[in-house]
């Protein structure tokens, strides 16, 4: 299935193939999965209310348990699946739910727009509708490669530089509970508290943070991430 997926994109696109650099590869044989993440929070935390930015065709969406679900996406990758109740951008979606204060969720995965400052973008608006003690958890935060994080894309495999967002998010906010899952391209998470005392932090250059990614994103095991949360 992956191999067909390739060739499809390879026929519409000058992409470079990177498929099957080793970090690729590690990640797409990831055993555990984004909504595996997502479900072991659900249940240790009882999550209600969950909100997905970028469903494309709900394979994520599908597989999470919890009991209210809302989906939004624009279409813009001709894609609607029926788990999208809200067909628009992110930003018109928060747009729409601005003064709507009783619209809160325990939970927003973001995994829309891969620009660095859309994803800090749909952070900043997830922060207005999440409740106290809730998750933002945000995909593709860790790079496989320099190339596969350039804006424009270059490559087959593309994971953009959320990482951006998510390591300016850690660097104004450092007391904040935030780590991300080392498996399936980065899962970010963000247990939001206090929002006081905004700190200020410049986004180190792709070198500095490949070489201390680690720290940056405080990068864990599966086993470890179920230890602290």
């Amino acid at each position: 299935m992956f191999k067909e997926v390739v060739k499809i994109i390879l026929g519409k696109s000058n992409f470079k193939d990177n498929s099957n650099d080793p970090e690729a590869v590690r990640y797409r044989n990831s055993e555990v999965k984004r909504y595996d993440v997502i479900n072991y929070l659900i249940s240790k935390y009882h999550v209600q209310r969950y909100l997905e930015i970028g469903v494309l065709k709900g394979e994520n969406i599908r597989k999470v348990n919890a009991p209210h679900k809302d989906g939004v996406d624009p279409g813009a990758e001709r894609h609607i699946a029926p788990e999208v109740n809200y067909r628009m951008t992110s930003d018109a979606y928060f747009e729409l739910i601005k003064d709507r204060s009783d619209i809160q969720y325990d939970m927003i995965f973001i995994d829309g727009l891969h620009h660095a400052d859309q994803v800090q973008k749909d952070i900043q608006n997830s922060l207005n509708h999440i409740t106290p003690g809730g998750f933002i958890l945000l995909h593709d935060c860790n790079p496989v490669s320099f190339e596969s994080q350039l804006v424009p894309r270059k490559t087959v495999v593309w994971n953009g530089d959320p990482w951006k967002a998510f390591v300016a998010f850690r660097g104004h906010y450092p007391g904040m509970q935030s780590c991300v899952v080392d498996t399936d391209y980065g899962i970010g998470v963000i247990r939001v508290s206090d929002l006081s005392g905004k700190k200020d932090f410049n986004v180190p250059t792709w070198e500095m943070f490949h070489s201390n990614r680690r720290n940056y994103l405080n990068l864990v095991s599966w086993n470890q991430f179920k230890a602290l949360y």
